[in-house]
């Protein structure tokens, strides 16, 4: 399988921290509208259980198999298909699914899956990472039956806060590995909603697209766990992680309130859509 860089890096990165994503966002509670979700995952998962059961189902960088567990509960007689670069997430996919759902390692691009084969295609916060992003929606669309779903969850821009300010502000300062600084992570298109519309017209529509919204008081050591799971932490030189990881819990510790905590919020993009006729 011939990777892209940052492909090679994101499938480096979660073979040697598979669960990551799993760790970070399957106890972040989010608001949709006015209705509330344990997880991005439940939110994600909730779309299913207003559709008609789909007889097949794909996640798309399935990871270490969270969304496919929940959705087992939700559509159990359905196909599940896991589909990832990382083998370490597979493995630990296959830990947790056994025979319930068939895992291969592939690339989205390339999907190795014959035409008109899936009633649902999910993706958890990994759209947004992926490189060439018009053939990935040309393979989904491609494997999708007409009128099939294509549903995700994306990140998006987040709400101004201190806390983000204070992070995004000492970054920018932090020494980067020099093998990493070519990085770039997917189609910026596919972290706004207009952008998502650009990208799956006309493949798809009857789109629906809607806000995520993450609050939660946390300490700074909470906090800074929360950030290590993340690329932009396991970007940086290794001496210079370890003076970010200082400078950061220092000025979220002058941002705390009586209590010790401090605010802070994330926003994410769920989209679905239906596959045209």
């Amino acid at each position: 399988m011939n990777l892209t860089l940052t492909e090679r890096y994101l499938a480096d990165f979660h073979d040697a921290n598979a669960g990551a994503t799993s760790r970070a966002f399957e106890h972040l509670a989010v608001v949709r509208g006015t209705q509330p979700f344990a997880s991005t995952y439940h939110a994600l998962g909730s779309i299913l259980r207003a559709r008609d059961a789909p007889r097949a189902l794909l996640d798309l960088a399935c990871g270490d198999g969270h969304l496919l567990a929940l959705l087992a509960d939700n559509a159990p007689h359905a196909t599940l298909i896991g589909i990832d670069l990382s083998q370490g997430e597979l493995a630990a996919a296959r830990s947790r699914l056994g025979p319930r759902a068939a895992l291969v390692r592939a690339r989205a691009q390339q999907l190795p899956l014959a035409s008109a084969s899936v009633d649902a295609v999910l993706s958890h916060l990994a759209l947004m990472l992926m490189d060439d992003a018009e053939r990935v929606v040309a393979e989904v669309r491609r494997v999708c039956r007409s009128g099939a779903v294509f549903a995700g969850v994306v990140g998006a821009r987040s709400p101004p806060s201190p806390a983000r300010e204070a992070f995004i502000r000492l970054y920018a300062g932090a020494s980067k590995r020099p093998q990493l600084a070519d990085i770039r992570f997917g189609d910026r298109r596919f972290r706004s909603a207009e952008g998502i519309r650009e990208l799956l017209t006309p493949a798809f529509d009857a789109f629906a697209l809607e806000e995520l919204n993450a609050a939660r008081d946390c300490t700074p050591v909470q906090l800074w766990a929360w950030f290590l799971d993340m690329y932009d932490t396991d970007l940086l030189m290794r001496d210079a992680l370890a003076s970010f990881r200082s400078d950061c819990l220092l000025a979220w510790q002058s941002l705390c309130g009586p209590a010790g905590t401090l605010r802070h919020e994330d926003r994410y993009l769920q989209f679905s859509a239906r596959a045209a006729t």
